[in-house]
């Protein structure tokens, strides 16, 4: 039997920083390797839809049209959509584990709301004033930089 690192475990809330400062917050049911590498594929779709467009890619004729792919990429995922108009390197690392999903889920949206999270299209589930102000108070959801 061998022990799983902590990427490998499922059910976590994670941060994306691009070297660029900006960030993006998120979660997952599985591991964090495997929703990394779920981003870091929509990156690639696009770079290789960009190579196809500016034709500098050799290759079999796609049935699909780059600018649809580039298109479906930035719609798909926010990190794409950063991606898309910064060259930056990109690091993942878990804030929380997490099994049940609308915890996790609400975890996510506290630590949205209180980190900056410039590549976030949103912020996450509906939370009460009340958890915000409590989260406020404790800063139990800050993460430092």
């Amino acid at each position: 039997m061998t022990i799983a690192s902590v990427n490998e475990k499922p059910g976590v809330v994670y941060r994306i920083t691009c070297s660029c400062n900006a960030s993006y917050i998120g979660e997952t049911g599985n591991s964090l390797l495997d929703r990394f590498k779920e981003h870091r594929a929509g990156v690639t779709r696009y770079e290789n839809a960009m190579e196809r467009l500016n034709e500098t890619q050799q290759g079999r004729p796609q049935p699909k049209e780059p600018r649809n792919i580039m298109e479906d990429a930035v719609k798909g995922s926010a990190v794409v959509e950063h991606s898309s108009q910064c060259s930056g390197d990109l690091q993942a690392n878990t804030i929380c584990r997490e099994s049940l999903f609308r915890v996790r889920k609400f975890k996510e949206a506290f630590f949205i709301r209180h980190n900056t999270c410039q590549m976030n299209r949103g912020k996450g589930v509906e939370v009460s004033e009340l958890w915000t102000d409590l989260i406020n108070r404790t800063r139990c959801c800050y993460i430092s930089t």
